[in-house]
């Protein structure tokens, strides 16, 4: 019975939710149907049961209070210093100070001050301000502060300042400040950072961190996360061998000055046969006009003669790569790198015994309680496409 009385309090809840957006909507409708009253009045303070049962009774609509307590919900032309709602304020004016209610605060005019709401802030013009909200702040007009909320901030113009979320952050026009939140959207431009899983802009200049970066063109900034793609960003593959791997394949992508590498390597020897996906990430430099400097630093799970080695089997590279430019898309490169295997593959006694597939000019090789390490140094060279 406990449970069903829970349940059935929820849905009213729910229902009761509902309705008021509704009849919100209805009433914003009704707003704008009636237009700029040329009436507006000036109260020090007013209260309110639920509009139009209240102190300004029907003139609600064209009264701006002072100082505003709505009990369940109210309505006025507009706040000049503080309004309190238990579920809702409605206000087809300005906000300049604070406005706060259980449920939602709607507004068709600017806000200067602070709007705090357990599920939701609806603002049709300007903040310049605070809007905190359980679940959504809207907006349809250019944000000058910030907005945090439970789930979704949306502006439809621009945002210069802040916007955090439990999920999406979203601003039609231009984004200067921080984006924060699961998924990071501004339309034109972002003049600051995104970070999140999803980052999204036509223009980023600062920087995107996050798990997947898109953008269709790079500034001044560059983005760090597993896929990063940007369209008119840098994107080159590569094929090339090196004394570790004989036939490696390396796809780049990125911006100059910050890139993701995503590689796998293949060899046999004796039998065997070993691959190695990798990540990792690098920087490219122009030395000339022909020339340029490449910093790569990559990490690999080799896997030895089996379509997957479960123990740690890692060899970590940091290489030097100067290419040479015959065209824009085709480049020859080379140049040293410095190798670390870390290695836990154990004989039938469980005793560590290491990789085999390290070359045999190793400078470094100790091993340990659970994991062998060896150092050596290595080149590589390969076409650039």
């Amino acid at each position: 019975m406990k449970m069903i009385g829970t349940k059935t309090t929820t849905t009213k809840r729910f229902i009761l939710l509902i309705s008021l957006f509704l009849w919100n909507i209805t009433l914003s409708n009704d707003l704008n149907a009636q237009g700029k009253s040329e009436h507006v009045k000036t109260m020090p303070a007013q209260l309110t049961f639920l509009h139009p049962l209240g102190t300004n009774g029907m003139s609600a609509g064209e009264t701006v209070n002072n100082f505003s307590i709505n009990m369940l919900v109210g309505m006025s032309a507009g706040v000049r210093g503080a309004e309190l709602g238990g579920l809702a304020n409605l206000s087809k004016g300005d906000i300049r100070g604070l406005q706060v209610a259980g449920l939602a605060n709607s507004s068709f005019g600017y806000l200067n001050g602070l709007q705090a709401a357990g599920l939701a802030n609806f603002n049709k013009g300007p903040v310049n301000g605070l809007q905190v909200a359980g679940l959504i702040n809207a907006t349809t007009a250019p944000v000058i502060g910030a907005q945090l909320a439970g789930l979704v901030n949306t502006s439809t113009k621009d945002v210069h300042g802040f916007q955090a979320s439990g999920i999406v952050n979203t601003t039609v026009g231009r984004m200067q400040g921080l984006q924060l939140g699961l998924v990071n959207v501004a339309i034109e431009e972002v003049s600051g950072s995104q970070i999140g899983l999803v980052n999204f802009t036509r223009k980023i200049n600062g920087f995107q961190l996050g798990l997947v970066n898109v953008a269709d063109s790079v500034g001044k900034g560059a983005g760090f996360g597993l896929i990063n793609y940007y369209k008119n960003g840098y994107h080159r593959f590569e094929i090339e061998s090196n004394e570790t791997f004989y036939a490696n394949a390396t796809f780049k992508s990125g911006v100059e000055k910050f890139y993701v590498i995503y590689t796998v390597g293949f060899k046999t020897d004796q039998d065997k046969v070993f691959w190695a996906p990798g990540i990792g990430f690098g920087g490219l430099f122009r030395l000339s006009q022909n020339w340029d400097l490449n910093t790569d630093l990559i990490s690999r799970h080799v896997n030895e003669d089996e379509s997957w080695t479960d123990e740690l089997n890692m060899l970590n590279t940091l290489r030097l790569n100067f290419a040479h430019n015959f065209t824009d898309k085709f480049a020859l490169y080379g140049g040293p790198s410095f190798n670390m295997i870390i290695s836990g593959i154990k004989n039938e006694e469980g005793m560590v015994i290491g990789d085999s597939f390290a070359p045999s000019w190793d400078f470094y090789d100790k091993i340990g309680r659970k994991n062998r390490v060896k150092m050596f140094i290595g080149f590589n060279a390969g076409i650039r496409l």
